[in-house]
């Protein structure tokens, strides 16, 4: 089981190797050799098998703990909650619009692509940590699985982040989280998200075909960076087409 890519000349740091244990844990508990199991390894035995240090093993069950996948008990060693691990959509977690849909077994793409500049409003110059009326470049798409409409997003950028270069000349269309650290060298750590009821206004209920009184789901977002800075406000409006779950833990 030990992972190819944690040759010693990929070593980039303690984060960037835990980050690579719990995926490659993931993937053993759900497909792997421990697919059946109901207990992981000790650490020294997992240390030996993934031929890494005990703490980068002992960062990656913290990290697999904090997020509901196992349960560490003294006395009786590493527990697997498999519920969590069937969990397909959570709003808890990092959501990234292709591998969702594809997880409900359909093709994602996105349509209808709108990008341009604008001048923040007192509002989102708050939630950016900007000044009133610096400019934000707003990307607009909607998203499909197969032919249906399933997401419709709205996402706002500091111009700032893109230096003196000009964003007309870089593609903005792929993944928003890419394009952040691409081009901007900025990698989203953490978000803090609303969830509400939205109709939308009449241009999104018509490229979301939406029903005569057919809500949706919005999940307002602020994104941060490492350093806790501000770095992107997200809108995006879901349709019934996902069925979301949220994990909360109580210790």
């Amino acid at each position: 089981m030990r992972d190819p890519s944690l040759s010693p000349s990929s070593r980039l740091g303690g984060a960037v190797i835990s980050d690579r244990i719990v995926s490659a844990l993931l993937e053993e508990l759900r497909t792997g050799r421990y697919a059946q199991a109901d207990r992981l390894p000790a650490e020294v035995d997992l240390a030996a098998e993934l031929g890494v240090s005990r703490t980068v093993i002992r960062d990656a069950l913290s990290e697999m703990e904090r997020a509901g996948y196992i349960e560490r008990v003294r006395g009786i060693g590493t527990v697997v909650n498999r519920s969590v691990l069937g969990l397909r959509s959570r709003l808890d977690q990092k959501l990234e619009y292709y591998p969702l849909i594809r997880s409900f077994g359909s093709y994602p793409h996105a349509d209808g692509i709108q990008i341009y500049p604008v001048r923040a409003n007192e509002e989102l110059a708050r939630e950016l940590a900007i000044e009133p009326g610096d400019e934000v470049i707003c990307i607009k798409k909607r998203i499909l699985a197969d032919t249906t409409p399933v997401i419709y997003s709205i996402d706002y950028l500091p111009r700032a982040l893109f230096g003196s270069r000009d964003f007309t000349r870089i593609d903005l269309s792929g993944d928003v989280f890419e394009v952040l650290e691409r081009e901007c060298r900025q990698q989203v750590a953490s978000n803090v998200a609303h969830l509400k009821a939205s109709c939308g206004d009449e241009s999104i209920r018509a490229a979301m075909r939406l029903a005569p009184g057919e809500a949706m789901l919005l999940l307002d977002e602020i994104c941060y960076n490492r350093l806790c800075h501000p770095v992107m406000r997200s809108l995006s409006y879901y349709t019934n087409f996902f069925d979301f779950s949220i994990l909360r833990k109580l210790l």
